[in-house]
């Protein structure tokens, strides 16, 4: 991608977040889409949708609009809305190119298991498989990290470690994650509870050269919750662009820790086409 096709990609996610996003969970989640993948199923056996993907057209000369989403592998639930987000994007781009023109091609990384920069940050995965298993564990990780002074000592000492090897996964380019070409993704959505402040910050940084981690992002950044009736605090940031929540429970949450109404979208859950 060029700087030129960047800077039209960014114009037209900018435009269509909060539209993008609700589509994307209309295509996995509700009754919208379902003439669409009808259709596109009649045309190949066994429901197998044969979709083209976004490498595909970067083999074949096209522009590519790129997002990055974040989560851990704390669960199975983070990946699984990954990846159904993903494949919504794809269906939008085969389904409505008038108004999505240009193909999406999303970066789904474990930022704390690739990039997290030594223990517990890169251990997040076996330390949650432990306290799964010993749930007094999970609770008191849970309710500790929910108050003020826990929620701070983890913003704290995330900033301070791994600013820099997160910052890293954040600069990388969508299409090509083992090079530093200086192409970013030109939208970021979170499916994590802990990838809202740093990632934030980082943007920030990105976006003005360095000059703030406070303020001057112009790179849209989209929370999209995955937990259902109840939520860790950790979910609802102020600063993001979007917030995307399942219930009515959590957008309560969220206007509780800050998030204005407008930032809201009650959308549901994003999940898989076989559902």
């Amino acid at each position: 991608p060029t700087q030129n096709h960047r800077s039209t990609a960014m114009k037209l996610v900018k435009s269509t977040t909060a539209g993008l996003l609700s589509l994307g969970f209309a295509a996995t989640n509700t009754l919208a889409f379902q003439p669409a993948l009808t259709n596109l199923q009649r045309q190949t056996p066994h429901t197998t949708l044969s979709i083209p993907t976004s490498l595909d057209a970067v083999k074949d000369g096209q522009e590519v609009a790129t997002i990055q989403i974040l989560m851990s592998d704390t669960g199975g639930g983070h990946r699984a809305s990954a990846n159904a987000l993903r494949d919504a994007f794809n269906v939008l781009h085969e389904t409505e190119p008038n108004r999505f023109p240009l193909p999406i091609h999303c970066d789904i990384v474990d930022i704390y298991t690739d990039y997290g920069p030594f223990f517990p940050y890169n251990q997040y995965v076996p330390l949650y498989k432990i306290m799964a298993e010993y749930t007094f564990l999970w609770k008191w990780t849970y309710e500790i990290g929910a108050t003020p002074i826990g929620m701070w000592l983890n913003d704290f000492f995330s900033e301070l470690w791994c600013f820099d090897p997160f910052k890293e996964c954040m600069s990388r380019d969508p299409l090509n994650p083992e090079k530093q070409s200086g192409e970013r993704a030109d939208l970021v959505v979170s499916v994590h509870p802990l990838c809202q402040a740093l990632p934030l910050k980082i943007l920030n940084s990105l976006d003005t050269n360095g000059a703030s981690r406070k303020e001057g992002r112009t790179t849209p950044f989209v929370t999209v919750v995955t937990d259902l009736g109840g939520a860790h605090p950790t979910w609802f940031n102020a600063g993001v662009d979007k917030c995307f929540v399942p219930s009515t429970v959590l957008r309560e949450a969220a206007m509780r820790r800050g998030v204005k109404d407008e930032q809201i979208v009650q959308y549901g859950l994003p999940i898989r086409r076989g559902f």
